[in-house]
């Protein structure tokens, strides 16, 4: 029964909102309201348990807090000898690689993007490219193309949006909080140009225990092992083998 309410209330808010959200109505600026109030940070703890609460502090804290946590204390590696190494893909399989990029491969690769993804910091999601194709496919692909020759990336293009999710509710700390970033679209549509190319040969020169990001894998499975090994040591404690 609960779970039908849930279902159904779920349903009926979200009806609203197809009806109203889009529409100058009270329903939709009350929801913006709720939405800015809800994702606000207005107070955040320091390591000593001292409430800050004044803004310039907290966003100083979140930058001291995120780059220690994510820059690394060991020192670049040196150059890797390649004669250590067997190559994994064949002549053809990197002629394939690094062939000149058709439109049909960015066609592909912007079609194949979520229109209904969050927005880019430009504002300007996939479904804008989509819908606009047929204006836009010329100098889109001039921009693609120029980047696959030269190898140089505009500033603007790489740019990111670091937004924060909450890991819990109500989060009190930094460390509570996993920041992402909004990718450009052009961005993406050269991450996705690439993934198409390497997805054939992906399953082959990544290796068998490698389960997280490969098709048809799971991370979980590591998971499930791991559970199987620990409860195989727990069974033959203190016995030994013959």
């Amino acid at each position: 029964m609960l779970l039908f309410n849930k279902r159904y209330w779920g349903n009926l808010a979200r009806k609203r909102w197809l009806v109203d959200g889009d529409r100058n109505y009270r329903y939709f600026h009350q929801s913006a309201k709720n939405r800015k109030r809800h994702c606000s940070i207005l107070r955040i703890k320091d390591a000593s348990g001292i409430w800050l609460e004044e803004l310039q502090v907290i966003r100083q804290k979140f930058i001291d807090d995120f780059s220690d946590h994510f820059t690394s204390a060991r020192s670049s590696l040196s150059k890797l000898n390649c004669n250590l190494a067997s190559p994994v893909v064949s002549v053809e399989e990197n002629i394939e690689l690094i062939k000149p990029v058709t439109e049909d491969e960015i066609y592909t690769a912007v079609f194949q993007m979520d229109p209904h993804k969050a927005l880019d910091s430009d504002g300007i999601g996939a479904s804008f490219f989509q819908d606009h194709w047929v204006v836009i496919k010329d100098l889109l692909s001039f921009a693609i193309k120029d980047f696959f020759q030269s190898g140089k990336l505009l500033k603007e293009v790489n740019h990111t949006l670091i937004t924060l999710i909450p890991k819990v509710d109500n989060p009190k700390t930094t460390a509570q909080f996993r920041p992402i970033s909004l990718c450009n679209t052009i961005y993406k549509i050269l991450a996705k140009i690439l993934v198409n190319r390497m997805r054939p040969i992906l399953t082959r020169i990544v290796h068998p225990t490698q389960s997280a990001f490969i098709p048809n894998r799971a991370i979980h499975d590591n998971i499930l092992i791991a559970h199987e090994i620990i409860n195989k040591f727990k069974h033959f404690k203190g016995k030994r083998a013959t």
